[in-house]
């Protein structure tokens, strides 16, 4: 609970005696933005309370609190002492905050689910694609393990306990079921990994709530460091004879030239999805991604296969109309609804995987099958992040860097200067025969 602020003229009825009675009151700052008044009248003093806050109203508030105990006794309502006219004011500025901002005054402390649902809600303000997915894990590892804990409470052992909890956790599958715990290094690896991508986003969330000063440190998180070790180069990719497999096996017509855009592009299906004809170029021979996960545009330069393929899919299409319409049935909404879901896209991508002979994949491989093509033939590393929209190499180079060795070693035997510094000799190197050899 906050304590009393002194102060020499207004602490006592004998030193408000002794003020000059004015129009204006004698106030007292109790932090910025928020002080207590004081005006003396002919008959009586009255007790004020001022708030401004630069980012709601431009005009500080000001407001009345009773009378003050000049005359009469206080009785903590009508009649307010020093001390009782702070505690009124400090709870006439938790109205004026709210009025102000929108936002409550919260007691008890700041919880971590507040922390957890504020974050959301400004990711989702940003415009951020993915705050459903996190809304989703954040309810399901987050909440029931830390939600009720105030931040001002949270220590780095407690969140450390909370990280180890998460590495052990069996997955969750669909239906409600959970896989076994991890056991194998790959298993255990995986499972770090996620409580790594985890770990991630309730630090954003944490560390928003210390900028807006909801907690007084950071030091229960700052410093904490993720599991080590758990990113791995991408292995998963199908070879040219795989995606024709792949494609050969599609179900359906809208199905094909979606798997079929995916390994021309290496676009997320949420990015085609998205996609209308007036995206496509023909004469420059691209494909532009308007909304991303990055919220960035890029250009995705395409093949000339890429380009025929495209050709064929707008014409005579209007600019504004979708390229990869569902036009199949759906077995979770009972009609054409026109857009692949999440659940019925995955379904579909095993049944084609089946059908071709391949091991299960998930649509996304396709988007690392197109890395890894780039990567193999030579393109440099900058291009390929360019391609699939990432803002530098980094994670190109962490997922497919281990398959930049055969092609960097034929660019430097192909393209390197022949320096002419060195004449062979001719000496070959000499043969020991072996016991009993002629």
């Amino acid at each position: 609970m906050p304590r009393t602020k002194e102060d020499a003229r207004l602490s006592s009825r004998t030193s408000r005696s002794d003020l000059p009675s004015r129009h204006e009151p004698f106030w007292l700052v109790l932090e910025k933005g928020r002080a207590l008044g004081y005006r003396k009248g002919s008959k009586g003093g009255t007790w004020y309370a001022r708030y401004y806050n630069a980012a709601g109203d431009p005009k500080p508030l000001v407001q009345a609190l009773g009378a003050a105990d000049g005359v009469s006794d206080a009785d903590g309502a009508m009649v307010l002492s020093f001390s009782q006219a702070q505690a009124a004011a400090r709870k006439g500025f938790e109205t004026a905050y709210h009025q102000a901002t929108g936002d409550r005054v919260r007691s008890g402390g700041y919880p971590v689910a507040d922390a957890v649902a504020d974050y959301l809600a400004d990711r989702k303000r940003n415009g951020a694609k993915t705050a459903d997915r996190m809304a989703y894990d954040f309810n399901a590892w987050v909440l029931p393990n830390l939600g009720t804990l105030p931040l001002d409470r949270l220590t780095r052992k407690r969140l450390e306990r909370w990280m180890d909890e998460m590495a052990a956790a069996p997955t969750r599958l669909r239906g409600g079921k959970t896989a076994p715990p991890p056991s194998t290094p790959d298993e255990i690896r995986a499972r770090r990994a996620s409580t790594n991508r985890l770990w991630k986003n309730l630090k954003a969330a944490l560390n928003l709530a210390w900028k807006e000063r909801r907690v007084a440190t950071n030091e229960a998180w700052k410093d904490l460091r993720e599991f080590r070790g758990t990113q791995t180069s991408r292995v998963c990719f199908l070879t040219p004879a795989e995606q024709v497999r792949l494609v050969n096996a599609c179900p359906s017509p809208d199905f094909r030239r979606l798997v079929q855009a995916g390994l021309f592009t290496g676009a997320r299906e949420s990015e085609l999805a998205r996609l209308v004809a007036k995206d496509f170029d023909p004469v420059n021979g691209s494909l532009f991604i308007e909304f991303s996960k990055s919220n960035k545009p890029r250009h995705i330069t395409l093949t000339e296969e890429g380009v025929a393929f495209f050709k064929e899919l707008v014409a005579g299409l209007e600019p504004a109309a979708p390229l990869f319409r569902r036009e199949t049935y759906d077995r979770k909404q009972k009609d054409p609804s026109g857009i692949w879901s999440r659940a019925e896209l995955s379904r579909t991508m095993a049944e084609t995987c089946k059908a071709a002979k391949l091991e299960p994949l998930v649509f996304h491989e396709l988007r690392h099958t197109y890395a890894s093509g780039l990567v193999n033939r030579g393109v440099p590393l900058v291009f390929v992040a360019m391609q699939l929209g990432h803002r530098d190499t980094t994670m190109v180079e962490l997922h497919y860097g281990h398959l930049c060795q055969h092609a960097k070693a034929e660019a430097v035997r192909k393209l390197a200067p022949v320096l002419g510094i060195h004449a062979p000799s001719g000496v070959a190197e000499l043969q020991v025969k072996g016991a009993g050899e002629p």
